[in-house]
């Protein structure tokens, strides 16, 4: 399969090389401003892939079909298009797809953060809804990190990944395309649930916000386990206790911190500290280097920001999320809030429960 991997971070080389190894045609690009890794990668002719692979293939050396700052380039042609980037680098790609992207085309945001509703949005506002099957996943498949120049590392692939069209209508034929890809994603309710249910926005800036002084003192530093403690487990569990209320207010079946983590990485644990500390793919990593990192950047105003804002609409008071999304604007002195994916980029400004769950069902009315 012809397949665009549109991000050339961690998850984005770890994708490339992953499917090259299964045989695919992948085309990876990035925008000029984000095309570093690009030109690095075109030098090496390829990426050097350590570790697991979705597929069971031996890792090792892959040659990518193309490699190119020329985003329509790659996208030309392409049945699939995978944006792997974080939250806060998505519009200027959105922007290029809905001037090139091909009728037909299946574009999935890994993850979403609700991306596919924005998206959703300017497709719509575009005149191009329709044209353009659009969809996410709940969270990346791997757990990847840069090694150094052309070498990525999969450190671990998750066992189950839900995934959604939107409208959630068209998430059994797109499904049937993208199994060919990865056959562990498995169909969610809705958009609604793959971005709410991503229990990144609870680890990340928790465990980031907590450790500030030792991150900004020596970060970053090799730790392992994301330094998780007893105190920093029952944290997120408080914060994440309102996510899953809110998840069960939209009408879908839900799991709870404990339940996600059994799911994606087979682990069990009597509280979160023993549960992250099962995690082997969690074992050997490095801390943030600042608290600009994207564990705060994206994971507050990109979730728990929208998180804040759903529980609005559906009656769930959230006191403790809006705690870290304090604690994020004191440490870094900006406004998530105002920064963060609003309602109305999302294209729900207005609805109640009944209407937003119709609207990621059914697609828009008119």
């Amino acid at each position: 399969m012809r397949v665009a991997v549109l991000g050339a971070g961690h998850g984005g080389q770890a994708m490339a090389a992953d499917l090259t190894l299964a045989g695919h045609d992948v085309r990876l690009a990035a925008v000029p401003e984000h095309a570093g890794n690009i030109a690095i990668l075109k030098s090496i002719g390829g990426i050097y892939l350590e570790g697991a692979t979705s597929t069971g293939a031996p890792p090792g050396f892959a040659r990518i079909a193309l490699m190119t700052d020329d985003v329509p380039k790659a996208v030309a042609g392409a049945e699939v298009i995978m944006l792997v980037l974080p939250a806060f680098a998505q519009k200027p790609y959105m922007e290029i797809l809905l001037r090139c992207a091909e009728r037909g085309q299946i574009v999935v945001f890994n993850p979403g953060k609700f991306a596919a509703l924005e998206f959703t949005r300017m497709l719509i506002e575009a005149g191009r809804y329709g044209e353009i099957q659009v969809g996410e996943t709940e969270t990346l498949i791997y757990a990847a990190r840069i090694k150094g120049a052309g070498h990525n590392w999969i450190m671990g692939i998750k066992h189950m990944v839900y995934y959604a069209a939107m409208p959630s209508v068209r998430t059994a034929e797109t499904l049937w395309v993208l199994h060919d890809l990865f056959p562990a994603f498995a169909p969610a309710r809705n958009v609604l649930q793959t971005s709410v249910d991503d229990i990144a926005m609870t680890l990340h800036p928790i465990t980031t916000l907590m450790n500030a002084s030792r991150i900004e003192q020596m970060g970053p530093y090799r730790t392992h386990h994301y330094d998780i403690t007893r105190a920093l487990g029952r944290v997120i569990l408080a914060v994440d206790s309102e996510r899953y209320e809110i998840s069960k207010r939209l009408r879908y079946e839900t799991l709870d911190f404990f339940e996600n983590y059994e799911r994606d990485y087979g682990v069990t644990g009597k509280s979160v500290d023993e549960l992250i500390l099962n995690v082997s793919a969690y074992g050997n990593m490095s801390s943030p280097d600042k608290l600009t990192h994207r564990y705060v950047t994206e994971e507050v105003p990109y979730g728990l920001v929208a998180v804040e804002a759903m529980g609005r609409v559906v009656g769930v008071p959230t006191p403790r999320t809006a705690a870290i999304i304090e604690l994020a604007n004191m440490a870094n002195d900006v406004d998530y809030r105002a920064a963060g994916r609003s309602f109305e980029a999302m294209g729900l400004a207005g609805f109640d429960i009944e209407g937003l769950i119709d609207y990621v069902t059914n697609g828009p009315r008119t």
